[in-house]
């Protein structure tokens, strides 16, 4: 989740570390005078991603993170507007062009219908989901199957939202994939 809202937020670019993309454990150390110039620890240990475990399912998020980008411009598309904030729900949401991202960072609480406003009308896919078994998510939300369409109740200072179902510590990024005009 983190990842997301790092790339999502940022300019134009995203710094990746070199390990990050799948959680190393050790330390990617490149040979200088401190390691009498070893190449011991200066590469990645791929054969993690062997084991279907969180080294892959990091892998695998990062990999859909960036096609995301390659695929659909996030990064080249107007800055992202923060809307929604909420302390107590530990829910971020803010759009970036087409693109709705909503974040539930609540470690214990799972929302089943959580209103957030959006610009546009019309109905919205997930095209990214980090609850996903794939990244080592619950898989609460099947998001191949769900297509939401706003209704014309206000929220967050936008005339339509969308009442989204949050699962505890995952986030969505949602596509507007048809507007409606009334």
């Amino acid at each position: 989740m983190i990842k997301l809202i790092t790339f999502t937020t940022s300019g134009h670019a995203y710094l990746n570390f070199m390990g990050n993309e799948f959680g190393h454990p050790n330390r990617v150390e490149f040979p200088m005078s401190s390691n009498n110039y070893s190449f011991m620890f200066a590469n990645r240990q791929w054969e993690l991603l062997m084991d279907k475990g969180i080294h892959s399912n990091l892998f695998n998020f990062d990999m859909d993170m960036m096609s995301l980008d390659e695929n659909e411009r996030i990064l080249s598309r107007s800055s992202p507007s923060v809307h929604h904030c909420n302390d107590s729900t530990m829910v971020i949401s803010y759009t970036r062009g087409s693109f709705l991202f909503v974040f539930n960072f609540h470690p214990e609480t799972s929302c089943e219908s959580y209103r957030v406003g959006v610009e546009e009308a019309g109905d919205y896919q997930i095209i990214l989901n980090t609850d996903d078994t794939r990244y080592g998510g619950h898989g609460e939300l099947e998001s191949h199957k769900h297509l939401w369409r706003t209704n014309k109740k206000r929220a967050d200072g936008y005339q339509n939202s969308l009442e989204v179902a949050l699962p505890r510590r995952s986030a969505q990024v949602y596509k507007l994939m048809r507007i409606l005009r009334i």
